[in-house]
């Protein structure tokens, strides 16, 4: 019998995750209202959709060739690719969902053992990262405020480390060409 092979299903994994994501951001976007009515406690305008997705990988140089070859995602030089879209109500504004392999030795993904970790977009990360420690969720560090926005990291029930990030506008972006 042949033994599990991970390295072939993983990339299935990833873009099963990405895929997902996209569907339900895309889905909530269209039923909102409706999702809202049902929610137990809702919290509009906390996020506003997918920055990112990050991966370790025991070989990232390897699995984004093959990403390139076999799905035509370039990664850049930093690891990862930008897909570029426009925000619905603001067409003139770009947006950005950063898709990146990490080393497996890497600490960002820290204090979570996960092998990945999702970045969501917020509008205003200080409001929200005071209403979530109210709430009890568990803060990771403080608020960093970088180039393209300011970043603060949750632990979700399970140890899943979340990135949250309130970007910049599009003309503020310096990694928007």
């Amino acid at each position: 019998m042949e033994k599990p092979n991970p390295g072939r299903w993983f990339p299935h994994f990833v873009i099963a995750v990405v895929a997902f994501a996209l569907g339900t951001a895309a889905g909530r976007q269209e039923t909102a209202g409706a999702t809202r009515a049902f929610a137990r406690d809702p919290a509009p305008d906390r996020v506003t959709g997918i920055g990112g997705l990050f991966f370790r990988s025991a070989d990232p140089e390897t699995t984004l060739d093959w990403y390139r070859r076999h799905l035509g995602i370039d990664a850049a030089d930093w690891g990862g690719f930008a897909f570029q879209w426009q925000e619905k109500d603001r067409p003139g504004e770009i947006g950005y969902t950063v898709w990146a392999a990490f080393p497996s030795s890497t600490e960002y993904f820290a204090p979570s053992k996960e092998s990945f970790m999702v970045n969501f977009r917020v509008v205003d990360l200080t409001t929200l990262i005071a209403a979530l420690e109210d709430e009890g969720v568990e803060i990771v560090g403080e608020i960093e405020e970088h180039p393209n926005g300011k970043f603060a990291w949750v632990l979700d029930p399970e140890g899943r480390k979340i990135e949250l990030w309130e970007p910049v506008s599009a003309s503020e972006d310096p990694y928007l060409e």
